[in-house]
């Protein structure tokens, strides 16, 4: 869905860069004629139907069927969103966005065209040249701000998505109704003072600056109308919402034009932000809605199980419970050979556990000898080169790649882990007669001796898998020595 919405903003970038590329090419071709630069759009035009004619996709093209290509592979780890859409498209928010967005370009009409012709053209040309004056703002600084300001839709493209997962789409779209309204008023206010240079870069600054946030607007009519559209109304919702944007484009200049006519540019100006207010007024009610809020926060990959994973079995990993260890090994491996992270299960607190210490102790013989037998694995599948199939069919350089992916980076769910670990261990001291309080620095002791240091590198390298697996296999082969008669507790290691 994410992707979707992306997607759609970049449609919606390039149809707004679109309509400015023609002014921009006039203004490069000013010396060659007013008419020359129509035989290049022109080109353009026929390029742009040949093209399309050959690589868009219509419905029913035989490239959809070809779905059992054998180059088609299906990724067991895609985390993509089930889009389950509705069955019928609800009308009143579908008004309600398409009045939004029409109230929208109105409004947006007061920001561009107005603020820079006629506001910053009488205030920085016109009223100079009447005079005899030399302007501050030249035709041709005038060509470039204008045709050079479709340019700032890019970077909007790319911020919005990021907007999306803070404050929701529709709070997005209601954001840049009020940027509108706040960067008119400003330039406005700026365009009615003295006209210096120094009040000239102060209006163009603001323009160039506050521009992108004001189309997060019309970035976000798209993805509303996509969820609440059918399967086969999608093409009708996002034809309303082009029909909309070009309406609104089209009739609004000229009505400003007459209304500035009739009273002043201030007032079409003025008028301009009491429409982008009203879109952001409409447009709150969807701030509601429940496809269109903030969206709710990802499950982080060591925390969700992958469609084709045992449901039961990574409820139990994550739940914290004593899993087979070849199980949560294999589960593991496969995430990493996949470049995913481990499942990182939870840290059940001392309290939840204190009654039941025998029942976790009992299975550690078993689980330490299964780490001693797997670094024993690997270590002789690095030494054979991929030639032993009993082994780890991998080289020393993707081991290394598969551990550091099952390792994984998710340092806010790691340090977690690392506090209810320390809390457990904490209350179980505690508990058990060792008033940690008064004897922590003797327990900090006997802790580095129970258990010694592996590795201060963090991820695994060709230079020091070996000796890290090494020292790992020792340490649970004298676990697997003490515990091979008696449960292993973290008694029995404090005092070992």
């Amino acid at each position: 869905k994410m992707k979707k919405d992306n997607m759609l903003g970049v449609l919606v970038g390039c149809f707004v860069l679109g309509n400015s590329g023609g002014g921009i090419i006039a203004v490069l071709m000013n010396d060659a004629g007013l008419f020359a630069p129509l035989w290049v759009g022109a080109g353009l035009m026929a390029m742009s139907a040949i093209v399309g004619h050959i690589y868009m996709i219509e419905s029913g093209d035989s490239r959809l069927g070809n779905i059992h290509d054998s180059k088609i592979t299906i990724d067991l780890f895609a985390e993509e969103e089930k889009v389950n859409r509705p069955l019928t498209i609800d009308k009143k928010t579908l008004w309600n966005i398409v009045g939004g967005a029409l109230l929208d370009n109105i409004g947006s009409t007061g920001l561009f065209p107005l603020c820079l012709s006629p506001l910053a053209m009488e205030q920085f040309y016109t009223q100079f040249v009447e005079v005899g004056k030399e302007p501050i703002m030249t035709i041709d600084a005038y060509q470039w701000l204008s045709v050079c300001v479709a340019l700032l839709v890019i970077p909007s493209t790319q911020m919005t998505p990021y907007v999306f997962t803070k404050i929701g789409v529709a709070g997005t779209c209601v954001f840049g109704n009020l940027f509108t309204a706040l960067v008119t008023g400003v330039l406005l206010a700026i365009g009615n003072m003295a006209a210096t240079d120094l009040a000239f870069g102060f209006f163009v600054f603001v323009m160039y600056a506050g521009f992108p946030f004001t189309v997060f607007s019309q970035l976000t009519t798209g993805p509303m109308l996509d969820v609440i559209a059918p399967e086969d109304k999608i093409g009708f919702v996002q034809g309303l919402n082009n029909s909309s944007m070009s309406f609104g484009m089209a009739i609004a200049p000229w009505a400003f034009g007459i209304l500035a006519d009739y009273t002043s540019s201030n007032i079409s100006i003025i008028t301009g932000i009491a429409f982008s207010i009203l879109a952001a007024v409409i447009n709150a009610i969807l701030v509601w809605h429940p496809l269109m809020g903030r969206p709710k926060p990802k499950v982080p990959a060591p925390k969700k199980r992958f469609a084709h994973e045992d449901e039961e079995l990574v409820n139990k990993i994550l739940d914290g419970e004593f899993v087979d260890p070849e199980l949560v090994f294999d589960i593991n491996r496969d995430r990493g050979i996949h470049g995913k992270p481990a499942l990182i299960p939870r840290v059940r607190p001392y309290s939840e556990e204190k009654d039941h210490l025998e029942s976790l102790a009992e299975q550690v013989c078993a689980a330490a000898k299964f780490r001693e037998d797997m670094y024993d694995r690997i270590l002789n599948g690095i030494a054979s080169n991929k030639s032993d199939p009993n082994n780890f069919d991998f080289s020393v350089e993707e081991v290394c790649e598969i551990m550091n992916s099952v390792r994984g980076n998710e340092e806010e769910l790691m340090a977690q882990s690392f506090a209810d670990l320390g809390a457990w261990m904490g209350e179980y001291l505690a508990d058990n007669g060792y008033d940690p309080h008064t004897s922590s620095v003797l327990l900090k002791q006997m802790f580095m001796i129970a258990f010694p240091s592996i590795s201060r590198e963090l991820e695994f390298t060709p230079n020091n898998i070996e000796e890290r697996l090494v020292k790992a296999k020792r340490v649970m082969a004298k676990y697997v020595r003490e515990t091979g008669e008696e449960p292993f507790t973290v008694t029995s290691v404090l005092g070992s």
